[in-house]
């Protein structure tokens, strides 16, 4: 998909991107070939340039250097290429303080708690190329940078609230799991943020049952991003109807094993 992203330049929208596509300009090696009514000549040296640019940071890894010259709402186009190299995240605060951070990344689902080893996510968190959450942009990325001052989210961030509300989903990420079949256990349906707090409460007081149930709850959130966002990127590119491969769908049980491991040593 980034090979057939156009939108690299000043000047370039949605409309002249759609215009080259349709125009059979559908990849970066098409651009040469672009037809004189596809593209203006003030247009195709910049382009060309630009394009020349991505090819080196995409050649050479760089998913910052695409990220900044692409629009942050056209970030999610990143995922195939980095999919290896991305973190699904997802945090839960007791009101300003951070009490959790879940991830799932290319070690597997990991857990940093306040009282732990909280201090040791801005390390583990150094080899991202790119982040996904939900509503990260608003809760989860300020809620880090509050506890991490000197901490810097990847610029190749897919927020799924606005990928999916793209997609016509209006509504939390617990109905969004629901609509698209991306279940969790019996057992944790039901649970909220809420609950999460009452949870961390009582940990505190000694209760290591509720430990492990928010540990729980918070390590669904951030795996079942995986499986969100490979949904969403396959449905972004068949809707664009553009020569891209769709990802595999990835599904809980891959992790699970891990998961139950990870919670039984708590």
């Amino acid at each position: 998909m980034i090979r057939s992203t156009f939108r690299l330049a000043p000047g370039v929208g949605p409309w002249l991107e759609s215009r080259l596509w349709n125009a059979g300009v559908r990849r970066w090696a098409d651009l040469p070939g672009a037809p004189d009514d596809a593209l203006s000549p003030r247009l195709r040296p910049r382009l060309a340039t630009a394009v020349a640019r991505a090819e080196e940071a995409l050649a050479a890894g760089d998913a910052e250097a695409l990220a900044a010259m692409i629009p942050r709402v056209e970030r999610w186009r990143l995922y195939a290429a980095f999919a290896a190299d991305a973190a699904f995240l997802d945090v839960e605060c007791d009101g300003d303080d951070l009490t959790c951070v879940g991830v799932l990344d290319r070690r597997g689902p990991r857990l940093f708690l306040a009282g732990r080893d909280l201090d040791a996510f801005p390390e583990a968190a150094a080899g991202w190329k790119l982040l996904v959450t939900y509503n990260g942009l608003a809760f989860d990325v300020p809620a880090l940078r509050r506890a991490f001052p000197g901490w810097r989210p990847p610029r190749a961030h897919v927020d799924l609230c606005h990928l999916w509300r793209r997609l016509g989903h209006a509504g939390g990420l617990k109905l969004l799991e629901e609509e698209t079949g991306v279940g969790r256990p019996e057992h944790l349906r039901g649970v909220t943020g809420r609950d999460a707090v009452r949870l961390w409460r009582a940990h505190l007081e000694g209760d290591g049952d509720a430990l492990r149930l928010f540990a729980e709850y918070n390590l669904h959130d951030a795996v079942n991003l995986r499986t969100l966002m490979d949904l969403a990127y396959n449905r972004m590119i068949e809707r664009l109807r553009l020569p891209a491969a769709p990802v595999p769908v990835s599904e809980r049980g891959d992790v699970r094993y891990d998961m139950t491991k990870l919670l039984l040593a708590l």
